[in-house]
């Protein structure tokens, strides 16, 4: 028995080395202490995890869970309660001049300029090994907690939350036996001058703060792991690639698993996918087992995960089996719809980053997740090609949302293979369909703070763009420099209404501001607006950057953009040349690179130039002077307002200010020199070409890329003309209203301009001013009205002269029917009198003689119907001509008819045209 008893603890005793062994950091043994957020941590202790039993403890942990990567982490405000400490005498602990290795995953929530320890060991903050934050942000070890000698300091990655890690870092510090050293994300070891870490194993171990309770950590720590001597790169290797995965963060080189064979993350395989890099797995030699991840670098980043996802990564339902992982890494380029697509139906742009996925030991069924908000959202997966040109497996992800600690997002499940590439594709809306570095897109017709009606004020008017946000009251007052509660007024009438689109009308007190709407100051921007001023005196504001500390603060530039009377101008700059007239809407746009001159257009047409005018602030203020002068929005109205942070190319240019033209009822460029414009899909729908017609340019248009749905039209330039064009018989009520009926296709435009010319009548009785169509897309009937009483008719030919091919609809109180002029026609109004003649009472002088009739005969018939050539007679049949196509008699003669089958009307050949035989001479 007392053998059995020998074999059965030697056995024993080996399984707990073995377990000892297989179960440590990346599989390396040895720990002297082993703290990690996910095992033994409570509000006032944490256990150790290593064999030493070196427990730490504390007074109070700060209120609330928190976490990195879905994993439980230790969290500190900065004070003495927070910090924990062991002061026993730990005789497994590195100590005096021998070498060691301390890893650790910290993230500083406070961000501002300050000593802070993540980690002490020794008697005091100035003896001993420290590491943490050195003042401005590097990341520093060294005998000292203010790092103030000749530490080993990281400076890239730091610990400000301005860098894309946010200041969470994964770091590797400690002590060769001659010198201090810390390395960040893998990176390479930095050394500093200190050659003495006096400390014993009577010394304090604090976490939090310094030994001495001087130096404290303002934030969070997930894992702190010591190791007495210097680690090879084969050992810390393995720790890390533990650690980056467990907490999301993208380390250097490959990730390697705890059986030291396992490449699961191949750096070289995926050169030009390394940023960002997330993912699962189980690796049982670490007590890993991460079933969903997040990175946790700067930006909105994808959470990909078994299908279990859950709030926390212990509640995961999803299994995994030892050594199974799946990695993925981006190409670092933006992380919304940005890059065109047009092979995938329903959506236009595809992400500008791209996963690479590496998949071992074969993942089966992931859950790929991303934010709720995008339109129409997919998955696009591709086995070779992280173009995505072809040969692609769509899945669409809008149908599927779960909510994850209080965030919706919309996902896939799907199996991604080993190599294979994937990204996200949605349907964006944006002025023009230009998608790339559009910031800010305000516009009202939106129902700013969900408001529908007259004369309400604005106090939340959202940003339409993929950045989201809101412009919200509490902007720089320009007379009080106080806060300003409200912004412009939401006006929504007719008399206020600007081509049957609701404004916003800015007064001498309102004021919205946006934080963050730019990624930096002194950068490239367009800034392009419509606008409306009631006069063209005094200065009224449209933008201003506003550099203070909020939104209520003094703006520390003085530089706005808008209206000096009738002028455009960006203060402090020069003012460009006359543009603006009363009460006339126009588009104005200022750009400028970040140090160039500020371009002016005003309808697309050059205004001149300002002097170079960079920001000074990420924040913009719309209708309101943030610097405290008196150069305010006052009674400006403006329905819309676009901001890019760049220098829009032509093209895209032309697309924006197209959209905006449409939209309001302005014409772009002058009659002598017109601007084509340019639907979302870079179709030309008005040409230049139309040049003599390039007068009170209005169309009828659905561009669902620009959200476009302009169901009535009329010319608001100073200038005005006498047509509106409706979907229907409604010429009165706004675009939005439901009385109008709907534009069926998307990218159908039906353009108009006309010739200048009086609307008088020549010796015909047709009017002078001729209109030319340009019209693209699927044609549906359109209702055109005049406010020209004296016309009975629109006519339209296939030339200006109304001489060939003559289509004569009548009008009902001045308006058409639904109808369809093709492109390229041209139409105007004509007075056409109605032929009458009187009666001769003079006696027939001839006679009828032939006859055909399907009724009874007669007598006397057809002899009695006087001055007739033939008479016809029938109840039940219909006299039926010629039913052909005009322009396929190839021997017209004068008084032939025929039924045209594509005008559909009964035309008459009058010896030199065909035209349709109306209620009038023909």
């Amino acid at each position: 028995m007392k053998k059995i008893n020998t074999l059965m603890g030697i056995f024993l005793m080996v399984n707990m080395l073995m377990l000892t062994k297989a179960q440590s950091p990346g599989g390396v043994t040895g720990t002297a202490a082993w703290y990690k957020g996910d095992a033994g941590l409570s509000s006032t202790a944490w256990t150790d995890q290593s064999a030493n039993g070196y427990n730490l403890l504390r007074t109070s942990s700060p209120a609330g869970s928190y976490f990195i990567n879905f994993n439980p982490v230790a969290s500190f405000t900065g004070v003495t309660a927070n910090r924990f400490t062991n002061t026993s005498t730990k005789t497994s602990w590195p100590v005096s001049t021998a070498g060691n290795t301390y890893y650790y995953v910290a993230k500083d929530n406070l961000g501002s300029n300050a000593d802070r320890a993540v980690y002490g060991m020794g008697p005091n903050w100035f003896t001993g090994i420290h590491s943490g934050r050195d003042g401005a942000g590097p990341i520093a070890t060294s005998n000292r907690a203010d790092f103030a000698t000749s530490s080993a300091s990281v400076t890239s990655p730091d610990w400000n939350l301005t860098q894309p890690n946010v200041g969470l870092n994964l770091v590797r510090s400690g002590y060769t036996g001659t010198q201090f050293y810390t390395s960040a994300q893998g990176g390479p070891e930095v050394t500093g001058a200190i050659a003495s870490q006096a400390n014993v194993t009577t010394n304090t171990f604090s976490i939090g703060a310094t030994p001495d309770n001087i130096l404290f950590w303002n934030g969070d720590v997930a894992e702190v792991i010591v190791y007495p001597g210097k680690h090879t790169a084969t050992d810390y290797n393995k720790v890390e690639s533990y650690l980056a995965l467990k907490y999301g963060i993208s380390k250097s080189g490959n990730y390697i698993a705890s059986n030291g064979t396992t490449n699961y993350w191949n750096a070289a395989a995926n050169a030009g996918y390394l940023n960002n890099i997330t993912g699962i797995g189980k690796d049982d030699g670490s007590i890993l087992y991460q079933k969903q991840s997040m990175s946790g670098n700067s930006g909105q980043q994808i959470l990909i995960g078994l299908t279990g996802m859950a709030n926390t990564n212990a509640s995961n339902s999803g299994t995994l089996t030892d050594q199974q992982f799946l990695v993925v890494g981006d190409n670092g380029l933006a992380k919304t719809p940005s890059a065109p697509i047009s092979s995938i139906p329903g959506v236009n742009y595809r992400f500008g980053a791209v996963w690479k996925v590496q998949n071992t030991a074969s993942v089966g069924t992931v859950r790929i997740m991303w934010p709720q908000g995008l339109n129409n959202l997919k998955l696009v997966q591709n086995s070779s090609d992280p173009t995505f040109a072809a040969s692609n497996t769509v899945t669409d992800m809008s149908a599927n949302t779960q909510t994850i600690n209080a965030v919706v997002y919309n996902y896939a499940d799907v199996s991604i293979a080993d190599g294979q590439y994937f990204t996200f594709a949605a349907y964006v809306i944006a002025p023009g369909g230009v998608v790339s570095n559009l910031r800010v897109w305000i516009k009202a017709d939106d129902n700013p703070n969900g408001n529908t009606t007259d004369n309400v004020a604005i106090t939340t008017w959202p940003n339409k763009t993929l950045i989201g946000g809101n412009f919200v009251g509490g902007a720089a007052s320009p007379n009080t420099v106080a806060l300003q509660t409200t912004g412009p007024l939401y006006r929504n009438s007719s008399a206020m209404n600007i081509n049957f689109n609701p404004v916003a009308q800015s007064t001498s007190s309102s004021g919205l501001g946006m934080q963050n709407a730019f990624t930096s100051t002194g950068d490239d921007y367009t800034m392009i607006a419509l606008n409306k001023n009631p006069t063209v005196s005094g200065f009224r504001n449209m933008f201003h950057f506003h550099g203070g500390a909020n939104l209520n603060a003094t703006s520390g530039g003085n530089e706005w953009f808008g209206a000096l009377a009738n002028l455009p101008i960006a203060w402090p700059s020069a003012a460009g040349s006359a543009s603006y007239t009363a009460n006339i809407p126009a588009v104005t746009t200022f750009s400028a690179t970040g140090t160039g001159t500020i371009a002016y257009q005003v309808n697309s047409v050059s205004k001149g130039s300002g002097s170079s005018l960079s920001k000074s602030g990420t924040d913009l203020l719309i209708g309101v002077d943030g610097d405290g002068g008196l150069d305010d929005g006052i009674d400006i109205i403006m329905p819309e307002n676009i901001m890019y942070n760049s220098v829009l190319g032509s093209t895209d240019y032309n697309k924006v200010v197209s959209y905006l033209a449409i939209k309001y009822g302005v014409t772009l460029g002058t009659f002598v020199s017109p601007v084509n414009y340019t639907s979302t899909n870079g179709t030309t729908v008005w040409s230049t070409a139309a040049s003599s017609y390039h007068t009170n340019v209005i169309g009828i248009a659905r561009d669902d890329a620009e959200a476009l749905h302009q169901r009535i039209s009329k010319s608001q330039d100073a200038v005005g003309d006498i047509i509106t064009i409706s979907t229907n018989n409604d010429f009165t009520n706004a675009n939005s209203s439901t009385n109008h009926t709907d534009i069926v296709n998307d990218q159908f435009y039906f353009i108009t301009g006309n010739n200048g010319a009086a609307t008088t009548y020549n010796a015909q009785n047709i009017m002078n001013r001729r209109w030319k169509v340009q019209s693209t897309g699927t044609a549906q009937n359109l209702y055109i009205k005049t406010s020209d009483i004296q016309a009975t008719y629109l006519i339209y030919a296939d030339d200006a002269a109304m001489t060939t091919n003559v289509v004569n609809i009548p009008l009902t109180s001045s308006a058409t029917p639904g109808i369809q002029i093709p492109n390229g026609k041209f139409f105007t109004f004509a007075k056409f009198a109605y032929c009458t003649k009187d009666p001769n009472p003079a006696p027939a002088t001839n006679f009828t003689k032939i006859g055909i009739t399907v009724q009874a005969k007669q007598n006397g018939w057809p002899e009695n119907i006087p001055n007739g050539a033939v008479a016809l007679e029938s109840k039940t049949k219909g006299f039926v001509i010629t039913r052909s196509q005009s322009s396929l008699i190839a021997d017209p003669r004068e008084g032939m008819l025929i039924y045209d089958t594509v005008d559909n009307c009964v035309k008459l050949y009058n010896g030199t045209s065909w035209n349709c035989v109306v209620r009038s001479c023909n």
